[in-house]
């Protein structure tokens, strides 16, 4: 008798173990591509993964993999490495395409369309003590264009050709936290920040140092436009970024951005996924961390006209939102 109680005792914990196995086993793991440490993306991305793995713990385990920025992202994607990750709709294009960035590649159609994260800016930055005063100002400076693999570096190299000053300037390429401490020590000159309008380590810097945002020329601006289409030249309301005249409104280059995932992403972890991120309580504490979470929704035109298509996953969710999507998103 007691030796029967015994095996149904080890029949129970075999039973047991196996069904946590299998419950272990569920749990779907996803690499999300963000950015260098200290850089929005990086925390942005960290905050959502955070939510996402604590409220759905039983179903899936997302990591927050830093990269160098939005090229890297996608290529990191390209490589396999990334399930799903942010990036700017010029590098979607050129990787759609195999152009520019991804020239003798493969045109890359793995790629699906979740949401839109909102226009980020590309602000110039310096200490308010600078002489640097317009866009011409940076010939001859030290210039921090943001980690190598990042979208600052590009955007940089771009903006300074349109400008005909790419031979002027010296190239440095920190992460945000090392730009902001080389900017206050007199290292680098200026630093060209991505962000929303700054990014997390100006923001910050700017709490202690006074820093001025360096406006772009109309002439100038003539020129950025010109030779970069993407880019739209937008204006900073007062009181909503720190720095010299904050109660005044400055100007910016913005361009777009969107979270997107692989076509092999299962369409019920693409559909949780912005389910989470998007229901009112989970999207005001993200706000809060990034703005850029506040500005996120199903805005596809830009990229529904480089022939990019929406995740299943994400297609049911917006239908179910009643969202107004592109024709050509709907085949």
């Amino acid at each position: 008798m007691k030796t029967r109680k015994m095996a149904m005792v080890w029949i129970g914990v075999l039973l047991l173990c196996t069904v946590s196995g299998a419950n272990a086993a569920e749990v779907q793991k996803y690499v999300w591509g963000s950015g260098p440490m200290g850089g929005l993306w990086r925390i942005g991305v960290g905050a959502a993964v955070q939510l996402i793995n604590e409220q759905m713990k039983d179903k899936y385990f997302y990591t927050a993999a830093a990269s160098g920025g939005g090229i890297e992202n996608v290529r990191r994607m390209i490589g396999g490495e990334f399930d799903t990750t942010w990036a700017h709709t010029n590098v979607i294009q050129e990787a759609l395409t195999g152009t520019g960035l991804f020239e003798n590649q493969k045109p890359y159609k793995d790629m699906r369309a979740m949401i839109f994260m909102g226009d980020q800016a590309v602000c110039v930055v310096a200490l308010s003590k600078s002489p640097i005063k317009s866009f011409n100002d940076l010939a001859g400076k030290k210039v921090n264009v943001g980690a190598p693999g990042g979208i600052g570096v590009l955007i940089a190299k771009s903006m300074f050709k349109a400008l005909g000053i790419e031979d002027k300037v010296k190239l440095s390429f920190l992460n945000p936290e090392g730009a902001a401490q080389g900017v206050k020590d007199g290292h680098i000159d200026a630093a060209l920040a991505p962000g929303s309008p700054f990014t997390p380590s100006f923001t910050e810097l700017a709490r202690s140092t006074p820093i001025r945002l360096i406006e772009p020329t109309k002439e100038e601006a003539d020129k950025i436009e010109k030779g970069l289409p993407y880019m739209d030249l937008k204006v900073i309301a007062p009181n909503t970024a720190p720095g010299e005249n904050a109660d005044k409104p400055r100007k910016a280059f913005f361009w777009g951005q969107y979270w997107v995932a692989k076509a092999s992403m299962p369409d019920q972890a693409v559909y949780d996924a912005l389910k989470i991120t998007q229901e009112p309580k989970n999207r005001e504490m993200l706000t809060k961390v990034m703005k850029l979470w506040g500005e996120s929704g199903p805005v596809f035109g830009p990229v529904a006209k480089m022939g990019l298509q929406l995740h299943p996953g994400a297609l049911k969710y917006w239908k179910e939102k009643g969202a107004k999507l592109p024709p050509e998103m709907l085949k």
